[in-house]
């Protein structure tokens, strides 16, 4: 019989254990993946969660910036301080220093001159020169010792998340900066409502204070510049300013106006405007100079034509008035033109291209309005040589008249007919002008006709005595007149008459030459003639002749050749009748 051997117990123990222990290695390497991917998937690392969100904002230098604006804006100086770097203050102060330096801040950054809108928005910030990686330049600030450069830093949240905020050095000096640019003793001692409450970047005692400012600059320069004041009199009248001229009244507004800027300017430093707010308002300033400063210089112009036209009147020669008033509309025109240029680059217009483009311009202008050009310069041409005035009576090519203005482009006559007559100063100057107002004596001349029946001592005795006449009459020059009997007409004895009569008044002229006419007409019928018509006609013997004169006259003459006295053919003064 075969007998099979049976393992020993041992033995079979040994194989359990060890069966049980590979199983058991097997399951704990299998019950991580497992556990890990319950579904069977991929075992693929867990990803990190992102950071939580930072309640201010401060994830770029521009929202850090604009955050801390926004919250010293409310007042809200807690909140504000979480925008400043307080890790180098104690803890223990952190509480009451931390909105104290904030506050203070928000006036050192109202007087920095920034540019919100040049910091970077990007979380990384961006690379600037001369400065450390993670820091940003806000603006820079001038004090007594230097420049000094606000500045942010990108510093660790206190869990570890970047963060934007004023940089610790920033914060260091902010006290420092505080008493440079503080509202000083006044802002110190008004009520905080009024110095913490801000309207377009300005404090609200700012705003009252400029209202205050204004009120008194205006009453200082109406109290310092008055008609009135005697020493605003005794300046005026020592100048030549006629104190009762209404245009010395008008130019002292424009005065006031600079009184007021000047007192103005003077107290602007006790308000403590914020730098931000100092370009805006000098800007103003300026604008205002140049508008209350071509006001004076246009009333000073018109003040000082009125004194030129007052001095010219005490000369012997009267006034150029054309000349004058061309000079101040010249001056009126130039001073303008400056004063809308200035305006132009207080704007910011850049006034030299305008300048080029408006010489471009007025190339093309000059040459589309040549004849316009051509007269103004004819009008330059009268006003300067001054052939004829204002007021003077001239003829000008077959047209006459009184003179009624000469202006740029044109001359205007008044004729006899009561017409007006324009005449363009370029054709003007190519025309004969003759003023008849510079006649320092008025000639007359004519003719007398006598009859041929006047016998020869007849003609004699009528000679005589009109040139008697001429050299008695108080009105006439006896130095350049004379009477000669000129020749024999068709039908007439003809003897000329010249003579210039003392007067540069037509209308005296006129009445001269009618009393020397009806004198002459005297004479000649005292000498028993008369004048000849123009007409052919038929005599009698002695029809029309008075033979008792004709025997008189002709009698006087031959006393005078018989004493050697006849005035023939030279006359002298000595002789009267």
């Amino acid at each position: 019989m075969r007998t099979i051997s049976l393992p020993s117990r041992r033995f079979v123990i040994r194989r359990l254990v060890l069966g049980v222990g590979l199983v058991a290695l097997a399951l704990a390497t299998a019950l991580p993946a497992t556990a890990a991917n319950p579904a069977g998937g991929s075992t693929a690392a867990p990803e990190t969660a992102p950071p939580p969100p930072d309640e201010f904002g401060r994830g770029t230098p521009q929202s850090t910036i604009r955050g801390f604006l926004e919250a010293t804006t409310l007042h809200n100086y807690r909140r504000a301080m979480s925008y400043l770097d307080l890790r180098r203050i104690p803890a223990a102060g952190v509480a009451t220093r931390g909105p104290e330096l904030a506050r203070q801040l928000r006036v050192v950054l109202d007087n920095t001159i920034y540019d919100l809108g040049t910091v970077s928005d990007e979380p990384e910030g961006r690379p600037e020169t001369g400065l450390a990686k993670g820091r940003q330049l806000v603006g820079r600030i001038e004090t007594e010792k230097g420049t000094f450069s606000i500045l942010l830093e990108r510093v660790p949240r206190d869990d570890g998340v970047p963060i934007w905020q004023f940089s610790n050095v920033t914060v260091t000096r902010i006290p420092d900066l505080y008493r440079e640019v503080s509202y000083g003793i006044v802002g110190e001692r008004l009520p905080p409502f009024l110095v913490e409450t801000r309207v377009l970047r300005l404090a609200l005692w700012q705003w009252i204070g400029l209202l205050v400012l204004l009120g008194a600059s205006w009453l200082i320069a109406c109290l310092v510049v008055r008609p009135g004041l005697p020493l605003t009199r005794r300046v005026a009248i020592r100048v030549g300013f006629d104190v009762n001229d209404p245009t010395f009244g008008r130019a002292l507004s424009p005065l006031r106006g600079l009184v007021g800027l000047i007192v103005f300017k003077a107290g602007e430093p006790s308000l403590a405007l914020p730098v931000a707010v100092l370009p805006v308002l000098h800007g103003a300033q300026k604008f205002l100079l140049v508008i209350i400063v071509t006001w004076l210089a246009l009333r000073l112009i018109e003040v000082s034509s009125q004194i030129v036209r007052r001095r010219l009147l005490r000369r012997p020669e009267p006034p150029s008035q054309p000349v004058i008033d061309f000079i101040q509309r010249g001056l009126k025109i130039v001073v303008s033109v400056l004063a809308v240029l200035m305006l132009l680059e207080a704007v910011g217009v850049q006034v030299s291209a305008l300048i080029a483009a408006i010489g471009v311009g007025g190339i093309g202008i000059a040459l589309a309005a040549q004849r316009t050009v051509e007269n103004l310069f004819g009008g330059l041409a009268v006003i300067g040589d001054r052939p004829v005035q204002e007021g003077d009576f001239c003829r000008v090519g077959d047209q006459q008249g009184t003179v009624e203005r000469i202006g740029l482009w044109s001359t205007r006559l008044r004729t006899p007919d009561r017409s007006v007559i324009t005449i363009p100063n370029a054709r003007f100057l190519t025309l004969q002008v003759e003023n008849l107002q510079e006649r320092d004596r008025i000639l007359f001349s004519t003719t007398l006709r006598l009859r041929y029946e006047t016998a020869p001592d007849q003609l004699r005795w009528v000679l005589v005595r009109i040139r008697a006449l001429l050299d008695a009459h108080p009105r006439l020059d006896p130095d350049t007149s004379r009477v000669r009997f000129s020749g024999f007409g068709e039908s007439s004895l003809d003897v000329e008459l010249f003579v210039y009569v003392r007067t540069r008044d037509a209308n005296d002229f006129l009445a001269v030459r009618e009393d020397l006419c009806l004198r002459v007409m005297d004479i000649v019928t005292a000498a028993g003639t008369a004048f000849a018509l123009p007409a052919l006609t038929t005599y009698t013997s002695t029809g029309g002749m008075d033979p008792e004169r004709a025997g008189a006259a002709a009698a006087e003459v031959r006393r005078w050749r018989a004493e050697g006295k006849l005035p023939l053919p030279e006359f002298e003064l000595k002789h009267r009748f």
